[in-house]
C-alpha cells in the first residue's frame, strides 16, 4: 500500500495512478521505453543551452555586434520551442507509460475528467490494437486513500488479457 491521499481530488488521484504505472507493467515484465522523455529532454537542453548563449552573448559583446546572433539565437528558440510543443501536444498526447514486452510495445494513456473520479484509460498494441475501459478509483483506493497496488496490477493484468483477446480476432 501506498500512502494514503484525497481521493477526493482529481489531481492526487492522477498522481498516484501515473505514478504506479511503472512499477505495475515491471511486474508484468515490461520494459519502459523512454524516447519521448528524452526527446522532452533533449529539446529543453537545447532551449536553456541557446538561452544561456544568449544571455552570455548580451552581457559580453556590444548590443549593435551582436544583433544578428541574437536573432539567429531567437529564431533558433522560437523552433525549438515550436518543436516542443508539437512533441507534447501531438507526439505525448496524454501518454503515460510506454513499454516493451517480448517485441510488442504497449502504450498507455490516463485521463481523468474533472469532478469525476473515474481514470479512462487506454492501452493500445503496437498493431494497432486499441482498448479504452474505465478504472473507478473505489476499485483500487482504499476508503483511507491509499492506492492499493495488488488490486491496480491485477485489473492491469486483466485489462490486457483482453487487449490479446480483442487482437487475435
Amino acid at each position: 500500500m501506498s500512502q494514503p491521499i484525497n481521493v477526493y481530488s482529481i489531481p492526487d488521484l492522477t498522481v498516484a495512478t501515473d505514478e504506479a504505472l511503472p512499477g505495475v507493467f515491471a511486474r508484468l515484465g515490461y520494459t519502459q521505453n523512454y524516447r519521448l522523455i528524452d526527446t522532452k529532454l533533449i529539446i529543453g537542453y537545447l532551449i536553456s543551452f541557446i538561452a544561456a548563449i544568449s544571455f552570455l552573448l548580451d552581457r559580453k559583446v556590444k548590443w549593435h555586434d551582436a544583433l544578428f546572433y541574437q536573432k539567429v539565437l531567437v529564431a533558433s528558440y522560437l523552433m525549438l520551442s515550436v518543436a516542443f510543443w508539437f512533441v507534447v501536444e501531438y507526439m505525448e498526447n496524454g501518454i503515460k507509460y510506454q513499454g516493451i514486452k517480448d517485441g510488442c510495445q504497449l502504450t498507455v494513456k490516463t485521463k481523468y475528467e474533472k469532478f469525476n473520479p473515474i481514470c479512462k484509460v487506454v492501452l493500445i498494441e503496437e498493431s494497432g490494437t486499441k482498448l479504452e475501459v474505465e478504472l473507478p478509483a473505489t476499485k483500487v483506493f482504499s476508503e483511507s486513500g491509499a492506492l492499493q497496488f495488488n488490486l491496480l496490477l491485477k485489473w492491469f493484468e486483466d485489462q490486457i488479457r483482453v487487449l490479446g483477446d480483442k487482437k487475435r480476432k
